[in-house]
C-alpha cells in the first residue's frame, strides 16, 4: 500500500529508466573518512513504508532513522530529522528536508564529469548569496550514485525569517524521466563538519538510496499487491 503526500499536482507520467547503479557512500571532512554503512545505528530503524509524489514524478520507498513527515506543511513532502546519536556521531539538533523540482532544460545536464563542479559553483553563488544574510560555502567535490544516477551537493548559509541563522545543504541529481533536476533542500541549526557530514551520510545519502520513479513504486505495489492475493 503505498502512501500519497497531502498535495495533489497531476503531471503526465513518463517510463522511467530501468537502470540502478549500486555504490559505496564515503564523504571526507575534516580528513575524517565517514563510511555510511558505519554511521548506522545499531537499532533498526522502523519502517514507514513508501511515500509517492505524484506531482514530482518520483517517490520514497523508506524514510531514514531520526526522520519524519512535517505535519504541517505546504511542500509536497517535508521531514523532519533529527540526528540520532550513534557509535560513530553524536546527537544533533533537528533539521527539515524538502524537495525541489527544476525547470526543465533544453540542454543535457551531466552531474558524473568534473567540470560539473565550475557549472554548480556559478549557478549555487547566487542562490546563496540571495537569501538574507546568505553566504555560499562551496560545491562538494564528492560524487555519489543513487538510483536516478550521480548526485551532488552544495552548502551555505543563510538568516531565518526568526533571525536565526541556518545551513543549507542542497543536494541534487537528475530526475529520471525528466531533463530537469531533483534538490534536497536540507536546512539545520550550523554545527561543525563531522555533524554535517552525518547528515549527508545518514539522511540524505539514505533519501538518495530510497528514491525511485513514481511509475516503479506503483509498479512494485501492484506487483506486492497481486503476489499477496
Amino acid at each position: 500500500m503505498l502512501r500519497h503526500s497531502r498535495t495533489t499536482v497531476a503531471r503526465p507520467p513518463e517510463r522511467l529508466r530501468n537502470t540502478f547503479r549500486a555504490a559505496v557512500f564515503v564523504l571526507v571532512c575534516t580528513g575524517v573518512s565517514i563510511a555510511h554503512i558505519g554511521c548506522q545505528d545499531a537499532q533498526e530503524p522502523e519502517e514507514t513504508g513508501p511515500i509517492l509524489l505524484e506531482e514530482l514524478g518520483i517517490g520514497l520507498v523508506d524514510l531514514p532513522h531520526g526522520c519524519m513527515q512535517a505535519e504541517a506543511s505546504d511542500e509536497p513532502l517535508e521531514l523532519v530529522c533529527e540526528l540520532v546519536e550513534t557509535t560513530e556521531t553524536p546527537a544533533g539538533p533537528a533539521g527539515t528536508v524538502r524537495f525541489e523540482l527544476g525547470e526543465p532544460s533544453d540542454f543535457g545536464i551531466e552531474l558524473a564529469d568534473v567540470s560539473a563542479l565550475d557549472v554548480l559553483r556559478e549557478e549555487q553563488t547566487p542562490l546563496f548569496e540571495a537569501l538574507p544574510g546568505g553566504e555560499f560555502l562551496g560545491v562538494g567535490g564528492a560524487l555519489f550514485y543513487g538510483p536516478f544516477g550521480p548526485a551532488r551537493y552544495s552548502r551555505g548559509r543563510f538568516q531565518a525569517g526568526d533571525g536565526a541563522t541556518l545551513q543549507r545543504i542542497r543536494f541534487f541529481m537528475v530526475h529520471p524521466t525528466e531533463n530537469r533536476l531533483v534538490t534536497l533542500v536540507y536546512d539545520h541549526p550550523p554545527v561543525d563538519r563531522a555533524d554535517s557530514a552525518a547528515r549527508i551520510n545518514n539522511h540524505l545519502l539514505v533519501l538518495l538510496e530510497n528514491l525511485r520513479s513514481s511509475d516503479d513504486l506503483q509498479a512494485a505495489a501492484a506487483e506486492g499487491e497481486a503476489q499477496t492475493e
